[in-house]
């Protein structure tokens, strides 16, 4: 008997599919000029008076954007102030063309198949329109059966300008469309509105029937015995046809079944976990009918549930615990924003999957697509699924300066009818893939946030429903009642805070901190706090004049982030800087603080709070300042690591309730664990050069509260350290904090502390880091050169006088030789040391 199983399909191989994808040409049309012209329907054009079409190379899939800077037609809009020379391109009709011929063999049905257009074209085919297609991501399909295999066949597709959505300040409620608005200009990325063929382009061939998607829906039993997985497959055609499916099994193993439902009975299945809770093994599903492609899809086993908590139950409010196969969980991570503002860029995948990696070894376990920019790229799910990383994702519609209403207009709900559908089925098999919400920051007209019975909301949540329904589902994030976390909410109304957002910005050595140390909140799914990119970073992009000073009086720093300026807050706590090196380590140090803390006060409450994101992990353009704890180059900031340190399975909270007092201060420094246990904790206070204030160890138990410290003061800062040790001695966690008396500039001394030498060299795969100098140098910063993708098992501590520390380095090198890679370390007080790092 012949075997029924097809061989794994590719578009450069499949008897089934042929790419139109790789090279076509481009040009601009101001209105439907491309109509008076012909372009749609001819090849060539006369000498005459009106000047010939000027084609460009372009690439299928991509972006016009990144067309445009391979053509030298504009400048990188991530340099200077490029960007707003490149805003025209958003107000131009864009016209791709290519040739082809068709390749596959003769069949009963022709189809051209479109992955997705950005945002909306006309498609013409040896000059006669096909129809018109729509949707970021919705794809499109045209029948065109009776195309001769022996010509060429010209093929026009015309981008219509880009629908007139609002940037971050505007009205949610005149929202016309699901196009990411993240591109129309948001805080974390300049004005750079996305058009492009940026999906695939194919010709696909069937015998009558073509199985169009796949979906496996999984139910798993209650003991974890056995899951039903039940093949829901949508067909084109006859809707009768028996569908084969087969299954292959995470150890190899296949079975298949047919019928026009089939069913898979799995006993004792594989089950998905996320990252370390278990495994992630993955099964395959492969559907298809007679004559045409199959349908490949990776799916795990796992149910994924929100369920309430004992403070969630006593508010009356939403569940916000999740819970993976029955185990509840403590959800921390990131907000993740678009990776790039240009979406076709060389590149874009691998700097997707770096991310996850970034997130992953800094203890996240979850990731929370914002409904400000599109929905995760398969190329994020795909990772997600292999290492076991979660994933929030909200569809694209977000909140606005003027009103965060959902839209209700005909059109809106037109366009949701039509695109919604394309976005769960993106999603929906990704065992990642845990929660689903309606929109980030969706309000009524008074700023409350809105519930399922919104009527838009109520609509999403049908036709996630509908397509979907294995996964838990949020109305908005925040859920309310209340929006924002405020000081004065948190004192008077705590019993309000369910998920809450915010603050996001840095407000001193005292406010900055005060919200988080007050916070009652069931849920804080996004808070953040600024601070300036590395400066090889700000040197690299910020090409349109001096980079100094770094405030409103200069318009490229301006331009790179105006929401997130913050040299005079710096000032108010560090007394005046004036040189960019000191501000950004200054900026850095500051951010990482604010995280840590907000993060480990959350976490301190893991029985009352259930989930704390911070805002953000990346950022999709070049900032001067930005809320990113890695910057655009993928170069991780300071706070990268102290979000790291307080996200580990074992951390130290030290329990401020801010970095200055009056007089004295107390700590309550409590082990954070993901698992009880016991060791030594030590605690100590010491001067900037290195003599003792105090020495506290003790033996602790966790989880268990803290036990309160009092900390004296003296008139200049000085350094707060804990250091778990387990039994045997080996060092389970660490924290360190600048604490200082609650004085102006409270941090001046520590800014201009006499200078010190740093030392450095490597021992294998480690970086032995020694302070040879008489000082202190706080904020010791590593970073390897441009372009190198880099790991450290710290980063911006701080070296007494004769302390030294081994920090371990993974460093990823593009096209990697035996070319040795540089590494600067700087400290605030100590001339930057370089060396050359070998077996990178």
């Amino acid at each position: 008997m012949t075997d029924p199983r097809p061989e794994p399909v590719s578009l450069s191989s499949s008897p089934f599919l042929q790419s139109l994808g790789g090279s076509w040409q481009l040009t601009s049309s101001v209105s439907e000029a491309w109509r008076f012209r012909r372009l749609h329907k001819e090849t060539s054009q006369p000498v005459g008076a009106f000047a010939r079409t000027n084609w460009i190379p372009a690439r299928v899939p991509g972006s016009v954007h990144d067309d445009l800077i391979r053509a030298g037609l504009i400048t990188d809009p991530n340099f200077g102030l490029s960007s707003l020379d490149a805003e025209w391109v958003s107000a131009r009709q864009w016209v791709y063309r290519r040739t082809f011929r068709v390749e596959l063999p003769p069949g009963t049905r022709l189809f051209l198949c479109f992955g997705g257009v950005d945002y909306s074209a006309d498609v013409y085919l040896k000059g006669q329109q096909l129809g018109s297609l729509a949707g970021t991501h919705t794809p499109g399909r045209f029948d065109v059966s009776g195309l001769d295999r022996e010509t060429d066949h010209l093929l026009v597709v015309v981008l219509h300008e880009p629908p007139p959505e609002a940037g971050q300040l505007g009205r949610t409620s005149q929202t016309g469309t699901l196009k990411p608005r993240s591109g129309y200009w948001w805080d974390f990325g300049t004005r750079l509105v996305h058009v492009g063929l940026w999906r695939d382009v194919s010709l696909q061939t069937d015998a009558g029937t073509a199985v169009l998607d796949a979906f496996p829906r999984v139910t798993l039993t209650e003991d974890h015995a056995q899951a039903e997985v039940q093949v829901e497959v949508e067909l084109d055609g006859d809707l009768g046809l028996p569908v084969t499916a087969e299954l292959i099994h995470p150890d190899g193993r296949r079975e298949i079944t047919a019928g026009v439902r089939p069913v898979f009975m799995l006993t004792a299945p594989a089950l998905w976990w996320p990252a370390a809770m278990g495994a992630q093994p993955l099964y395959t599903l492969r559907a298809w009918v007679p004559g045409s492609a199959p349908v490949e899809r990776t799916f795990g086993v796992r149910r994924a549930a929100l369920v309430r908590n004992d403070a969630s139950r006593a508010r009356g409010a939403l569940p916000y615990t999740l819970e993976i196969n029955g185990q509840p969980m403590y959800v921390r991570g990131f907000n993740v924003v678009p990776s790039d503002l240009i979406a076709g860029r060389d590149g874009v995948p691998e700097r997707e999957r770096a991310l996850v990696g970034y997130a992953l070894d800094a203890h996240a376990n979850l990731l929370r697509f914002n409904g400000v920019g599109p929905i995760a790229s398969s190329a994020v799910l795909d990772e997600c699924d292999r290492c076991g990383l979660l994933v929030w994702q909200e569809m694209p519609l977000t909140s606005s300066g003027t009103d965060n209403v959902p839209p209700r207009g005909e059109a809106f709900l037109a366009n949701l009818e039509r695109d919604l559908p394309a976005l769960v089925r993106a999603v929906r098999h990704h065992p990642s893939v845990v929660l689903l919400c309606a929109g980030n920051e969706l309000t009524d007209e008074h700023h409350v946030p809105v519930n399922g019975s919104d009527p838009t909301v109520a609509r999403i949540r049908t036709i996630v429903d509908h397509l979907d329904g294995t996964r838990p589902f949020l109305p908005t994030s925040p859920s309310g009642p209340e929006y924002d976390l405020s000081t004065d909410t948190a004192s008077q109304r705590p019993q309000d805070l369910h998920d809450v957002h915010g603050p996001w910005h840095y407000r001193g050595a005292v406010d900055s901190y005060l919200p988080h140390t007050l916070n009652r909140s069931l849920a804080h799914s996004e808070f953040g706090c600024q601070a300036a990119s590395r400066e090889s970073t700000l040197r690299r992009y910020l090409t349109s004049g001096p980079l100094w000073p770094m405030d409103d009086r200069n318009p490229q720093v301006v331009h790179h982030g105006e929401w997130w300026l913050m040299h005079h807050r710096i000032e108010e706590v560090y007394g005046p800087v004036e040189d960019v090196s000191r501000y950004v380590l200054l900026t850095q140090a500051a951010q990482g603080d604010v995280l840590r803390h907000a993060l480990g006060c959350n976490r301190a409450r893991r029985d009352e709070c259930s989930l704390a994101l911070v805002w953000q992990l990346n950022e999709p353009w070049p900032n001067a300042h930005n809320t990113s704890v890695i910057d655009y180059d993928l170069k991780p900031k300071l706070a990268y690591y102290r979000c790291r340190e307080a996200n580990a399975p074992v951390a130290i909270h030290l329990g401020l309730p801010a970095p200055v007092g009056e007089g004295s201060l107390t700590a309550c420094p409590q082990v954070l664990a993901d698992r009880p246990g016991a060791g030594q904790l030590a605690v100590s206070l010491r001067t900037v050069t290195g003599m003792t204030l105090l020495d506290d160890r003790s033996t602790v138990s966790w989880p268990a509260p803290g036990r309160p410290i009092d900390l004296p003061l003296p008139e200049d800062p000085c350094l707060l350290r804990a250091e778990l040790h387990s039994a045997d001695g080996k060092v389970l966690a660490r924290a360190e904090q600048w604490i200082a008396r609650h004085v102006p500039q409270p941090f001046a001394t520590l800014a201009r502390l006499p200078q010190t030498t740093l030392e450095a060299h490597q021992v294998a795969a480690g970086l032995v880091v020694r302070n040879t100098g008489d000082w202190a140098a706080p904020w010791i910063s590593l970073e390897a050169a441009m372009g190198v993708r880099e790991k450290f098992s710290d980063n911006g501590f701080a070296l007494l006088p004769g302390e030294h520390r081994v920090v371990q380095a993974a460093l990823h090198v593009p096209d990697a030789g035996s070319v040795p890679v540089g590494m600067t370390l700087r400290s605030l007080n100590a001339p930057p040391v370089t060396l050359d790092w070998s077996g990178a």
